[in-house]
């Protein structure tokens, strides 16, 4: 029994070599700058990768106090991510393969869009806006074949139907609390100015001046953050924007012309540093 305890702990210590108050795996001499060094190879000489925890967004926001630059593999976001926040106030970030300067991006691509693709419409008024599910038939993203609306820790972008050929953008607010937000836009020669719009989690806002938008519209909203206290520094850029992945035709208002299948919405949240 003993030395089957013994081999035991040779084998689980095998790989990994303690130098200077280092730790080296698969490796005899880690680098001088670092306390942990994996190598590439393991004892076979094959080429490994290293695994971080991966998990959903869910199970990330569940992580109690998580530290200042913690990682993880976002199987959600299918990203890189870490804590850029502090253990009170987390700020997950994409690890983007391109440098940042001014802000991080979230995108979301989804095709075909057009009029009349959902199981029924939404009134063009507040009072009239769903809460939030990713199953509510009522908006396009329940229809995940087609592509996704971007989305990040506070905010997910979602598009319903409006009666007529016009559709409604909504920002919805998915952070798990109640959050208190400014925002502007212009749209169709119609500018929208809200203040203090008080969202509970899962609760959306039309972004549009009157509502509704043709198709051939571009929405952007500029969104500032009025509460909770821990967020009140954080400003984006959200974007809904219509194009036509092919040449043999424009797109119509009312969005069911000719080629409508090849007719795409990009959207996405900029988060300003």
């Amino acid at each position: 029994m003993k030395k089957n305890k013994l081999n035991a702990v040779v084998l689980l210590i095998a790989g990994v070599i303690m130098a200077k108050g280092q730790v080296g795996i698969g490796t005899s001499s880690p680098d001088p700058s670092a306390n942990l060094h994996v190598a590439p190879r393991n004892s076979s000489n094959q080429n490994k990768g290293t695994l971080l925890g991966t998990m959903t967004t869910q199970n990330r926001n569940s992580i109690a106090q998580p530290a200042t630059g913690l990682m993880i593999y976002n199987t959600t976001d299918n990203c890189l991510q870490i804590n850029n926040g502090t253990p009170a106030s987390p700020k997950w970030e994409c690890l983007s393969e391109q440098p940042e300067a001014f802000g991080s991006m979230n995108f979301g691509r989804y095709k075909p869009f057009y009029w009349g693709m959902t199981s029924g419409t939404i009134p063009a008024s507040q009072s009239g806006v769903p809460p939030y599910s990713p199953t509510n038939t009522r908006l396009y993203g329940a229809y995940t074949a087609n592509g996704n609306f971007a989305s990040n820790d506070i905010f997910r972008v979602d598009v319903a139907r409006i009666n007529g050929d016009s559709y409604a953008p909504i920002l919805y607010n998915i952070s798990g609390e109640a959050i208190n937000i400014n925002y502007n836009t212009v749209t169709y020669g119609n500018p929208t100015f809200r203040t203090n719009v008080l969202l509970n989690d899962k609760q959306g806002s039309l972004v549009d001046g009157n509502f509704t938008t043709y198709f051939v519209e571009a929405q952007n909203i500029y969104v500032t953050l009025n509460y909770p206290d821990k967020w009140t520094q954080r400003k984006f850029l959200i974007g809904f924007n219509v194009f036509k992945e092919d040449y043999s035709s424009t797109i119509s208002s009312g969005g069911n012309g000719s080629g409508k299948i090849n007719q795409s919405m990009i959207s996405y949240i900029f988060e300003f540093k």
